[in-house]
């Protein structure tokens, strides 16, 4: 599988590629759509460069400054990506406003247009599909958040070009603005879905889908359960995740009377199932308590797994 880097890499180059074919078809059509479409493309090219430092960041193993790694640099570039996304929204926005109110001129060209755009929106389609399909696989919320980016900015063109053709048949000129005002929206609901997301992650909001993985893994290990070691029970199960990290940490209980080595053994092997079960990269912490409850009928097995 090609490597975040590589991917980043390449969304960076080919950003700068689609915007200057944008920027060729609003100079020969001067269509406000096109140029709406071409001035978020400008926030495109930013945010891939942000996402390529900001997953070199991350990889950086963790050292005595950051002893949970650099992961959540890719929170911050994600977050600042649905920033510059809702701030690009809101200049299509205002712009095509006032085009609608000082009544611009028909545009020219189009059928170069239609052209230079569809080549542009073919390319942006295809990296959106790439990195978002890498970032799902990998984790990374950086990649994920730049593919979600292009994918907005492929929908933008579509509608660009489909305002082109209405124009070029029909020669009613408010089409235009009127559908870079659509844009404008859709850029603004995208980018503060993003940044919401990202913000999320960054106060650790907890991931359901992990934590449910976590607690199914620790039943199979109660004494009903299929697996072993057996734990008596278990409580403050807790996870966190920065890109492809998981940070996990659990409390078990365990018969009173089991020794110190025993139970140290027990708890490494339900920290390394609990760091599989997410993806396996990252650390757990299994604290240990001795079970004293009155009815507790855990049945000694063996420690072996």
């Amino acid at each position: 599988m090609t490597s975040p880097k590589s991917l980043a890499t390449l969304a960076a180059a080919a950003s700068v590629v689609i915007l200057g074919i944008k920027l060729a078809a609003w100079w020969w059509t001067k269509s406000d759509a096109v140029l709406s479409d071409a001035l978020e493309s400008i926030v495109n090219v930013a945010a891939s460069v942000m996402t390529l430092w900001a997953v070199r960041m991350s990889a950086v193993p963790a050292d005595e400054d950051h002893p949970y790694g650099h992961g959540r640099v890719e929170f911050i570039s994600a977050a600042i990506e649905g920033g510059m996304l809702v701030a690009a929204g809101a200049f299509v926005l205002m712009h095509a406003i006032r085009s609608i109110l000082e009544r611009q001129e028909p545009i020219s060209n189009t059928g170069l247009g239609i052209a230079l755009m569809l080549a542009g929106g073919l390319i942006n389609l295809a990296l959106a599909w790439l990195l978002i399909r890498a970032g799902r696989r990998s984790n990374s919320s950086a990649l994920t958040a730049d593919g979600m980016h292009l994918l907005s900015d492929s929908i933008t063109t579509a509608a660009v070009i489909g305002s082109l053709v209405a124009v070029r048949l029909l020669g009613v000129w408010w089409i235009d603005p009127a559908v870079a005002i659509c844009l404008g929206i859709v850029l603004i609901v995208m980018g503060a879905r993003i940044a919401l997301k990202s913000v999320d992650l960054l106060i650790d909001r907890q991931d359901e889908r992990d934590i449910h993985a976590l607690r199914e893994l620790l039943s199979a290990h109660l004494p009903r359960g299929t697996a072993t070691p057996t734990i008596c029970s278990f409580h403050k199960v807790r996870c966190r995740h920065d890109g492809r990290n998981h940070w996990i940490d659990m409390h078990i209980r365990l018969p009173p009377d089991m020794s110190v080595e025993e139970s140290h053994d027990i708890a490494s092997c339900i920290e390394a199932r609990a760091v599989s079960a997410l993806g396996g990269v990252g650390d757990a912490t299994a604290h240990c308590e001795p079970c004293r409850e009155a009815d507790c009928s855990c049945n000694r097995r063996s420690s072996s797994s």
